[in-house]
This record gives C-alpha cells, structure tokens and sequence, in this order.
C-alpha cells in the first residue's frame, strides 16, 4: 500500500490534518516554555494530564476531556497560586508532577486499568485521532497563533524584558499565567497523538531547532511552526513508508531536526568569526 493510497483513508487523512494542525500551532508554545525556563512546569502539566485522563478513563469519559479539565485546573494553580503564597513555580511544580503521577498509578491499580489501556496513555497513537481531537487541536492551535499576532509585542516584551514590561504597564503576570494556560492545554490535546512520554517532541523541540538559528521573536515563531509542521508530518510519512510507530517516528524526526540546526548554527558561526578575522 503506497503513502497516496493512504490518503484515501479517512483514518490517515485524520491523522495528517492533526499533526499539520499541532506542528503549525502548538509548537510555538515551545518558546515559550524555554524562553521563561518552563521546562519543570511543563513536566508537571504533562503527569497532571496523565492524572485527568486516568480519572476520565476509571469513570467511563474520554481521556481527552479528562486531561484537558487536569490541565486546565492545574495551570490556574500554578501561575496564580505561585503568584498569591509566593513560592517558586518550578518547585510547586515538583509537588504537582509527583503527586499526580503517584495518583494516576493508584487509580490504575485500583480499578483495573489494563496493562495496554494505561501504556496508550504514555505513548499515543496519532491514527486513533477522533473528530473531538481534530476539533480540540484545530481550536486551539487557531487561538494560540491569533493570541500571538494580537499580543505580539506584549508577549515579546514579558518573554524578554518582563520588568520593563511591567514598568510601561503591560499585565505580566495574567499573560505569563495565560501562556501557561495554554501550554498546558497544549500538552492535553497533544496527548492523543504522542503519548505522556513524547510529548516534547510537540512541544519543545521544534522550539528548540528554533531558536538555534532564529535572530529575534518573529523568526522564532515562524521557524518553530515549520519546524513543528515539518517534524510531525515528515514523522508520520516516515512512520507509514517504513512501518513505524509513529510517535516515535514524529520524536526521531523532531530530534533529527534539533541536531541539524545545531550543527548549522555552529557552522555559522564559525564562519561569522572567521569573516571578522
């Protein structure tokens, strides 16, 4: 069966669509996640989804729905929380990453999650794609790159400069909070297609290849949204073509992707430093 055979099949024609959706806008949450070192937070989004969607699946819901109602209470916590009793993000972080992750397991043993039920969880599988994920990634990728062309330079500026932010009267905190919402339910709705364990491949590593080479904000964006595009569907052809699972495919792809940049960022570097010379 050739890849054009494939996209005849509604299945795959579901599964392109979510990971073109996904790379062009969820990546970008990427730069985000690094630019305000939100690696410890974004981990403990990741194990408070797996938590939502383990309560989702023992009461009969969709898992979808569990981890984005996780996320979302998890988020709100997080930024106002740390905000109001004034204690590190990362390390409320910590608790909510440990603790969920503990629950999740609890709640798998008590009720008698099977084995293969509870892995889906941890790994995805971008084919099981159903019409509410589409809608959900489609959603939400279309709110986060309007929320960027908007609020551009406000973004900028708490990325970059937070305290001149907040001197020229930019509301910091409710867009750090709001970024953090959204990376949150970023993560949730990524859940399907990757899984618990890949999930940087959707979120932080176009961002990473990104930000190697990008020059400024703008570029960064643009470059994470190509480089999601890029590594998620050039993961899932790959995973058809050869047969491959493909949330390891897209990670293969996203880290191959990383590697490349980096190596063409210190090219270019080198030849900068020689041209000066």
């Amino acid at each position: 069966m050739g890849l054009f055979d494939y996209l005849k099949v509604s299945l795959f024609q579901k599964a392109f669509l979510g990971a073109f959706l996904s790379g062009a806008g969820i990546s970008l949450l990427g730069v985000v996640v690094l630019t305000l070192n939100l690696t410890t937070v974004r981990f403990a989004l990741m194990h408070v989804a797996l938590l939502g969607a383990a309560v989702s699946m023992v009461i009969g819901f969709s898992p979808l729905l569990g981890a984005l109602i996780g996320i979302g209470i998890a988020s709100l916590l997080l930024g106002p929380a740390g905000d109001s009793i004034k204690i590190d993000t990362g390390a409320i972080g910590v608790l909510f990453m440990t603790g969920s992750l503990g629950l999740a397991f609890m709640l798998f043993y008590k009720a008698g999650v099977s084995a293969m039920d509870a892995f889906a969880l941890f790994t995805g599988n971008i084919l099981a794609l159903q019409s509410l994920d589409l809608w959900a990634i489609g959603m939400l990728a279309g709110i986060i790159i309007l929320i960027f062309i908007i609020f551009y330079r406000e973004i900028q500026m708490v990325l970059y400069n937070p305290v001149l932010a907040e001197g020229l009267g930019v509301p910091v905190k409710l867009i750090r909070n709001g970024l953090l919402l959204l990376t949150g339910l970023a993560i949730g709705v990524n859940f399907r297609m990757v899984g618990a364990l890949l999930i940087d491949a959707a979120v932080l590593l176009p961002a990473m290849a990104a930000l190697s080479l990008a020059r400024g904000l703008k570029e960064a964006l643009i470059l994470s949204a190509i480089y999601g595009i890029v590594s998620q569907v050039g993961g899932l052809t790959a995973s058809m073509v050869f047969d491959l699972p493909s949330g390891a495919s897209i990670t293969l792809v996203a880290v191959g992707l990383v590697c490349v940049t980096s190596l063409l960022n210190g090219l270019v570097s080198k030849l900068r430093g020689a041209n000066e010379r």
